[in-house]
């Protein structure tokens, strides 16, 4: 059995998957495997009930191209699929975007179909601003609801930092989510940790006094072509560490208020409880485990895996689609070849 996780389709060949590239892939899904629920993978993971040739389909997120572009594919073939929700980029209005129906059914121009944002600058805006149109209006999830169930994947879906070891610096460039481990505060020369989804660690935040130790090396230290690495020395030799964590209980508490507005929210969303969870960015603790298991039936990963019988309902593995139909031939083959 094999669970698949899309995030984006997007109007033009590009940066991520094609509406055209995905409609052939839902028209192959369709032809030679058994389209499947999330119950029934649970049935295959707790009960044993494994269905041959078997696909899940899920999303993470809730972009707006899921409704615009890939909504309209999945209805078409009539194929059902199930969108994982990060409840702070839904947008709650009440409007809808015109989708590739309503141009299949020449009511709108090409012109008029909304143009996708890449994932990174999406995120980088909700963060920037609190919001951006290129998540689902509440509207539009409502309206998903014959063809797509959802289910939990945070209420933030940031990472942090998750150890004191330098790996860069920042320059200009890095993960959306360094705006919000810097509390807004993000300037040249910040240094940048290992990262991983928030809920799965307890988050690490740049000391003040390290903070100032930076700015105060004033704009002409980052004009020199070694800056970087002068700066890694300057901060060795001043201090022992660069990072103070968050306690467990203050990480406990964080995950537990992230779940109740998270599922609150879903559930005034969708007028129903959800059951099934996506980890964000497939990243998870003993502790987040535990959680879930207290507010959902079962959680998803992004281990590279087809579904096992008998295994951890808190830990089932999805596999990402890439955006070039002959990956997406690749990974059909090995599953069915056993390789995973």
């Amino acid at each position: 059995m094999l669970v698949l996780l899309y995030h984006k389709v997007i109007k033009n060949p590009g940066f991520d998957l094609w509406w055209r590239t995905f409609d052939l892939q839902i028209k192959i899904l369709k032809s030679t495997y058994k389209i499947v629920s999330l119950d029934e993978v649970l049935d295959c993971v707790i009960n044993g009930k494994c269905q041959k040739n078997a696909v899940a389909i899920t999303f993470d997120d809730g972009y707006a191209d899921n409704y615009i572009y890939a909504y309209p594919i999945l209805k078409k073939h009539k194929v059902k699929a199930t969108l994982f929700l990060a409840t702070s980029r839904v947008l709650l209005e009440d409007k809808k975007r015109p989708t590739l129906l309503d141009y299949w059914e020449g009511k709108v121009s090409w012109e008029e179909l909304y143009k996708p944002k890449s994932m990174k600058d999406a995120n980088a805006e909700f963060v920037k601003q609190g919001r951006s149109t290129d998540f689902l209006t509440l509207e539009e999830i409502k309206s998903m609801k014959d063809v797509f169930s959802f289910g939990w994947h945070s209420h933030w879906h940031l990472k942090a930092f998750e150890r004191d070891e330098v790996i860069d610096f920042y320059d200009g460039d890095g993960h959306w989510s360094l705006l919000h481990a810097y509390k807004g505060d993000l300037r040249k020369g910040y240094p940048i940790f290992p990262m991983k989804g928030s809920l799965a660690i307890r988050a690490g935040s740049l000391k003040p006094e390290v903070k100032e130790f930076i700015r105060s090396l004033g704009d002409s230290f980052f004009e020199k072509r070694s800056w970087k690495k002068e700066l890694k020395e300057l901060l060795k030799r001043n201090f022992d560490s660069l990072l103070t964590f968050e306690t467990e209980e203050e990480m406990k508490s964080r995950i537990e208020e992230d779940f109740k507005t998270s599922m609150g929210l879903l559930k005034s969303f969708l007028e129903e409880s959800v059951e099934h969870g996506a980890y964000p960015f497939g990243d998870y603790s003993d502790e987040l485990k535990k959680k879930c298991g207290e507010y959902l039936r079962s959680c998803f990963t992004t281990e590279k895996m087809t579904v096992k019988p008998y295994s951890d309902p808190y830990a089932i593995p999805r596999i990402t689609v890439p955006k070039d139909i002959w990956s997406f031939f690749a990974i059909l083959t090995k599953s069915k070849l056993g390789f995973w």
